[in-house]
């Protein structure tokens, strides 16, 4: 009997002690609710200031990103965004080093570095990467989002410059919750747009040792690629050109073994002509020719019906070799150019590498997209095909 009373003493201080935890978590909950409409307050009269300083932009979206901070995003008629980070605690602006953990900073700014740098040419990335501007972050679910504004690039570009870094890029660096993808592509400037302007770039005569090697670091600083078509005879003497031409996803064709007029030939003499060529090629890659550019640009119907080989020709001709100054090499392209076009010239004269330094960046801004022969088809969604002339696409 004196078991049992005594259990339920204990069950009914139990119960008393409950009622009185419950309270108490209510109370704590009740104070931190009353404290976080206090915090509210502070951070809408910060974006009401924000709004009226601000008097030419909208509000697109304020939301809170953590216990800690919200975000008011705002942008014009223009298209240009704003964001501001505000504390909630004391209504104070907070910069984007306020949410990035202060042990990781330079590993976040290094990151950015390495994005940009993946997106963009050298004459953007460098400006971005070390320039004056202004940069505008934006926190999304999955991703953070910099717009950048008013840095000093030439030629300067007409398109909006903005980076997207998905948190699994940055998920050790950041002081806020976030959401990961499990699969994720990063910002690649050789992913190729089959929407924009496209032409293909053409080198003729080579490869020409260190001539050849610039126009691939001009090509690969400007995210671009190009076709050059080797002679035979100068293919054995440069195997380490062929395969950096390569590496760095150019494309490598056929310009006949000697330079010779392939018209002229007999059948017997076309076929040893093509395999001596694709003999010493193969030597050095392990692949096969599959593009010819027939010397002199001339085709008859012997060879095309005994190479298996697919001719590419141009409708761009640059003549540099002719006249080799470098703004007159410039300006037979700037002038001209036009979506699908297969542009020549020969990379053999310092002019034309002057010319191509000057050109990438400028066609870059002018919307265009410079890739190799067989990338161009691809974009305008046509197969190269063995026997047949290309001029364009």
């Amino acid at each position: 009997m004196k078991k049992k009373r005594n259990i339920k003493i204990i069950l009914i201080f139990s119960g008393i002690f409950c009622i009185f935890l419950t309270l108490l978590i209510f109370k704590i909950n009740l104070n931190n609710k009353q404290k976080d409409v206090w915090d509210s307050k502070l951070a809408d009269e910060t974006l009401t200031n924000i709004l009226t300083q601000e008097a030419n932009y909208v509000l697109v979206e304020h939301k809170m990103i953590s216990s800690q901070f919200t975000q008011a995003i705002l942008k014009n008629d223009n298209g240009t965004y704003k964001s501001y980070f505000i504390n909630v605690k004391d209504g104070n602006l907070l910069n984007i080093e306020d949410i990035i953990k202060s042990e990781e900073q330079q590993n976040f700014k290094n990151k950015v570095h390495e994005l940009i740098e993946l997106k963009y040419p050298k004459f953007i990335a460098d400006s971005l990467n070390y320039g004056n501007g202004n940069i505008t972050y934006i926190l999304k679910d999955t991703e953070l989002i910099m717009y950048f504004y008013d840095f000093e690039i030439n030629p300067k570009p007409l398109e909006e410059l903005f980076l997207m870094i998905d948190y699994n890029e940055i998920k050790d660096y950041v002081n806020f919750p976030f959401h990961l993808k499990e699969e994720y592509e990063r910002e690649n400037g050789f992913t190729f747009d089959p929407t924009k302007k496209t032409v293909a770039l053409t080198f003729d005569d080579g490869p020409n040792g260190s001539k050849t090697l610039r126009l691939v670091e001009l090509l690969h600083q400007n995210k671009m690629h190009a076709t050059f078509f080797m002679v035979g005879n100068r293919m054995a003497t440069a195997p380490n050109v062929i395969k950096e031409v390569l590496k760095t996803g150019n494309e490598v064709g056929s310009h006949s073994y000697n330079h010779k007029n392939l018209t002229r030939l007999t059948k017997e003499e076309l076929l040893e002509e093509e395999k001596s060529t694709n003999l010493i090629y193969k030597s050095i890659t392990g692949q096969d020719l599959k593009l010819l550019r027939p010397p002199y640009g001339n085709v008859n119907d012997t060879m095309k019906q005994n190479l298996n080989l697919t001719f590419i020709n141009w409708n761009l001709d640059t003549e540099d070799w002719r006249y080799r100054n470098t703004n007159h090499i410039y300006d037979s392209v700037i002038n001209k150019v036009k979506d699908g076009d297969i542009i020549l010239m020969h990379d053999l004269y310092e002019t034309t590498i002057e010319a191509v330094e000057k050109l990438l960046p400028e066609l870059y801004v002018r919307g265009f997209q410079v890739v190799s022969v067989s990338e161009l088809a691809n974009i305008k969604g046509q197969t190269l095909e063995v026997h047949k002339v290309y001029r364009s696409f």
